[in-house]
């Protein structure tokens, strides 16, 4: 029993540790970076295998969380079908992303089987948040104080915040998602009754209290990730943080079950604090400089979307095979563009090519019901915890949802497999089969 005790908490912790290392090198969006992360993966799912053995249940993770293995195995099984079939137009990318998808399959898993209680799901966002704040504070350092080269693995560095990742707009992804459950877990953390007594010095009191507890660590955390935000000057990152915090936070408002006292205020410092006072210190004025010069008459994503449309219709059936757009792209560009497009800056269009409209579909029906869950956790859950986490996935998956209209976070696996622990940890606070809350 010790034995399967140390292992349990051993694969669990390296969880933990797998989701800190991720985004370090480059964003895992190298093949040597993500040869790393499949090969940890692939050696705790047999650590599991073997666990199994020895224990006779516990292997298939919780009925509740079968959303996430519909949207991967969607992908998984239409990469199949491409390969079998000799659908693919590019058999050796396609075989590299089938290795790749199975990988995240087998990672979800292990997230929504070792995931076991609330402990567990707190520790797994306390995991998320070193992760963001290590990111925010490299990427910050090296904005304020720009050397010719990073420290980490070399690359000239731009004046856009970039951490870790080869792409800013990768990172304020990254960062807008981590930020999104970090909120989610402050909010799980507010008081629900006001305290009756309106004395000055308990509200004094409380207010020490504060600043002695975790939530002043973590918000300060939240603040630090903010700022790396704006630093990478991403239009769209921004934007639809905003826009998802907002929504989210109107729904949480109005429908929260047992709602914190001081939620609203919380929100509103968000959007006072970080936006206006934080922003006007660490280059918000650029942000909107950037916003301003945004012209359609340069800005070419538009006619990269444009000419890829003829390769959807073409391939809408079976799909091109995925990571094939790349290749397929320059027979169908129409003119010369600034740059070399080795994606389409928009998801749903990539995807749809790459996996078929069918796929395509069933992938993002597999999403929206995901988010629908979370929502429903707001407003029936009772625990302080599963509601502050649902609000958090549910802001992720909006922003995600928003963000890849014009971009191709999903391709680096950094953010690939962040998404998918943010996205089980909402399927995992949502309310057992046959159980009270």
């Amino acid at each position: 029993m010790g034995f399967l005790f140390m292992l349990n908490k051993f694969i669990f912790y390296s969880l933990c540790s797998l989701i800190i290392w991720l985004p370090i090198p480059l964003g895992s969006n190298r093949p040597w970076a993500w040869a790393i992360s499949e090969l940890i993966v692939f050696a705790l799912f047999f650590l599991h295998c073997i666990f199994n053995i020895y224990k006779n249940n516990g292997f298939f993770p919780p009925l509740r969380t079968w959303p996430i293995f519909t949207l991967i195995g969607t992908l998984l099984l239409t990469l199949l079908i491409q390969i079998i079939f000799s659908y693919s137009t590019d058999p050796i990318q396609t075989k590299i992303v089938l290795l790749k998808t199975a990988s995240f399959f087998m990672f979800a898993w292990l997230i929504c089987v070792y995931t076991i209680d609330k402990k567990r799901i707190t520790t797994i966002i306390y995991a998320l948040i070193i992760a963001g704040l290590f990111q925010a504070i490299y990427a910050t350092f090296l904005n304020l104080s720009p050397p010719s080269y990073t420290p980490i693995f070399g690359f000239q560095y731009s004046q856009r915040a970039n951490g870790s990742f080869v792409y800013h707009n990768h990172l304020a992804n990254y960062l807008a998602i981590i930020l999104s459950i970090g909120i989610g877990f402050i909010i799980s953390e507010l008081d629900i009754k006001k305290n009756s007594n309106s004395k000055l010095t308990h509200y004094f009191r409380g207010f020490i209290k504060a600043l002695l507890s975790k939530k002043l660590v973590i918000r300060l955390c939240l603040i630090i990730i903010v700022v790396a935000l704006l630093l990478t000057r991403s239009r769209m990152g921004n934007i639809a943080f905003l826009v998802s915090l907002a929504s989210v936070s109107l729904f949480a408002l109005k429908f929260y079950k047992s709602k914190p006292w001081s939620l609203k205020y919380l929100i509103i410092s968000f959007f006072v604090l970080d936006t206006i006072i934080v922003g006007s210190l660490f280059g918000a004025d650029k942000l909107q400089e950037r916003l301003a010069e945004t012209s359609f008459i340069e800005e070419t994503r538009d006619e990269v979307i444009q000419d890829s449309i003829p390769l959807v219709k073409q391939y809408y059936l079976s799909g091109s095979g995925g990571g094939s757009y790349y290749g397929l792209f320059p027979t169908k560009q129409s003119i010369p563009y600034s740059g070399f497009y080795d994606h389409a800056h928009n998801e749903y269009v990539q995807f749809a090519i790459e996996f078929g409209v069918l796929s395509c579909f069933l992938s993002f029906f597999s999403l929206l019901y995901i988010l629908y869950i979370c929502f429903k956790n707001m407003t029936q859950r009772t625990s302080p915890l599963y509601q502050g986490v649902s609000f958090g996935v549910a802001t992720a998956i909006t922003f995600m949802i928003l963000h890849i209209i014009v971009d191709f976070p999903l391709q680096a696996t950094a953010n690939a497999m962040t998404f998918i622990v943010i996205i089980c940890l909402g399927l995992l606070s949502s309310k057992k089969r046959l159980a009270k809350n």
